[in-house]
Formats: C-alpha cells, structure tokens, sequence
C-alpha cells in the first residue's frame, strides 16, 4: 500500500469526497479475476498497474474516466463489494482517517454483472460496522446516480436511496455535465431534498463558473464536488458562500484530470483564502495513485496552505458532513478537539 509522506500520518482527518469505484487495490483485481474467469491485460501488480492507473496528466477528463472499465467488471458479487469496501478502510485507517463518507454509483457499479442493489448494500454495512469497531471511525455511504445512465436511471436511483435512507445519507449526482445538462435530472434531485436526502453535485470541475451558478440556482446542493473553476467568476464564490456551500476538492484529480493546467495553480488556497469552506480529499486514490497524505502534501507544501488552515479543512468537512450528528460528533470529540 502507498504511502505518501507518512509523517501526515498522525494528522486525524476527515475524508467526504471519495469514490469506491475508484479505490480497488491491484492485487484485489487481480485476485477477483482469477477467482470469477475475468479476463485481464495482465495478472502481475506492476504490469496491470499501467492499465488500471494514471500516473501522468491526461487529456481531458473523459480520458482518465475510460481507465474505470476494468475496475467496473471487477464487482462481480456483494462479497467483492463488501471486500472492496473493507480494504479501502483499512487502507483509510493507516493515513488516520476518521470520518469518512464513501460514495459509489448503484447503477454504474452492479449493473455490469446484474448485482442486487440490495445485497450489495448489506456487504457495504457489514464492512462498515466492521471498521467502524475496529478503526474508531465514523463512516457514511453516499449514492452516485450517473448522468451518463440517463434520467430514468438517476429516478431509479434516488427512489431506491430514499428506501434506504436509514443506511444512506446523501446523494450525488456526478458524470459529464456538457454531455449530460443538469434540467434533465433537477426533478429527482428536488425529490430527494425533499425526502430528506442531503445532496451533493459534481461541478466546475472541467466546466466553468457559469455550470457551478446553474447547479445552485436550480438545485441549491448542501455540498459541491470539485467546483474549482468557481474562482473565474467572483459573482459565482460569493453565490457559493451565501448559499453556505462547502467544496469538495481533490488536487491531484485536478491536475491528472487536465482541470488545471499544472498543480501549481490549483485553486484551492485562493478558494479558502476568499472565505470559501473548501475540504480536502483523494477522489479516486487507487486509479490516481494518491491517497490523502498525498493531498496534504500538496495542500501544504505545493500550494502553501498551513498547518492550521488545512484543520481549518476538517472542521469544513466535520461541519458538512453529512454523517448523522450524533456519529460524528463521537469521533470529532475525541480526535479532533
């Protein structure tokens, strides 16, 4: 397992923007492959590493997306679910995370081998009252309805979010915004406001300012994935902090992404420093060969945030969580204070 400056370590730290899909361990793969008759361009770690990671700027974002086919074809059961999820707390507990919400797209995920929602989900529990246990952690599942899937499957998705909504606590809408405009899925998103679902939104991560303005206008999200390029547009950082948005920013997943030019320019401390609530996370850490000490290096020591406004960070993250209060409260009282 990497580990990016393991003096970050002892930092306790909250996570809120992370995809399951994305956080599968190599030899997992591999691993699962042989055990279902999944072919592979590789069955040693260091050769199927050049097909399942990006280690060099892309394109664009479209391009680093289409590294995730062989991660989909690997959820092959609710026992490899459940598998994924408990390594990617284990390996969340050796960086000292300790609240932690993990989002991940029903339809995207298990619809490759025609899995059960259902049982999925109950995999997903059973790994997140192991950890919780065995980690001291607060964790939260957040459901993904992919644009690309479609209005109806973005329906499906949130009347299904809404059943559970015992065990989740949020959604997220996420995928291409110019290929897939936000009118067409406002009506499920509303509905689950109304149920009293917590949203979170993927925008102004390729897109400009003008995408971040729409998604507020039309759905006024308590949460926004990425929404860097906020920044071109003044009006548009005062509207997110009227609205007391918080931002969940991914640096590395930026720059691999092409959304920022170089990780020099990455937003993120303009964004804190003009009074926006920014949090700091990894995305997808196993395809993007990060993991949140990483951003923590990035944030502090590329980027030239401090110490303290980096756990300014955490609190944002604590704040907005959307974790029942109760639960995170347990873990930011004894780690955070």
């Amino acid at each position: 397992m990497k580990n990016f400056d393991p003096k970050y370590n002892s930092i306790p730290k909250t996570e809120i923007h992370i995809h399951l899909e994305g956080s599968i361990r190599t030899q997992t793969i591999i691993d699962i492959a042989r055990e279902y008759n999944l072919r592979l361009p590789a069955y040693e770690a260091s050769q199927l590493d050049r097909h399942v990671k990006v280690y060099d700027q892309m394109r664009d974002l479209e391009t680093v997306l289409e590294a995730f086919g062989i991660f989909q074809n690997s959820i092959t059961s609710p026992e490899v679910v459940e598998r994924i999820a408990w390594e990617l707390f284990e390996d969340s507990a050796r960086q000292n995370i300790k609240l932690f919400e993990v989002r991940f797209s029903p339809d995207w995920a298990f619809h490759g081998h025609n899995l059960d929602w259902d049982a999925c989900l109950e995999g997903l529990l059973r790994a997140r009252a192991r950890a919780e246990g065995e980690f001291d952690m607060a964790i939260g599942y957040i459901a993904i309805t992919s644009r690309s899937m479609g209005p109806d499957s973005c329906i499906k998705t949130v009347d299904w979010a809404i059943r559970h909504r015992e065990h989740i606590i949020g959604i997220d809408l996420a995928d291409s915004e110019r290929d897939f405009p936000l009118p067409e899925f406002v009506r499920p998103v509303l509905k689950a406001k109304d149920a009293g679902l917590k949203v979170t939104i993927h925008t102004g991560e390729d897109t400009p300012a003008s995408f971040v303005k729409e998604v507020i206008e039309l759905t006024d999200p308590d949460r926004i994935g990425h929404g860097i390029h906020s920044i071109e547009d003044l009006n548009v950082v005062e509207l997110i902090k009227e609205h007391d948005i918080t931002l969940e920013v991914n640096p590395w997943s930026n720059y691999l992404t092409n959304s920022v030019r170089t990780i020099e320019e990455h937003p993120l401390k303009k964004l804190f420093d003009l009074g926006v609530k920014v949090t700091i996370n990894s995305d997808d850490p196993e395809v993007l060969e990060t993991n949140l000490n990483n951003e923590y290096r990035i944030a502090h020591e590329v980027l030239g945030m401090s110490m303290d406004e980096i756990a300014l960070c955490n609190r944002y993250a604590y704040e907005a969580s959307f974790i029942p209060e109760e639960e995170k409260k347990k873990v930011w009282g004894k780690f955070f204070q």
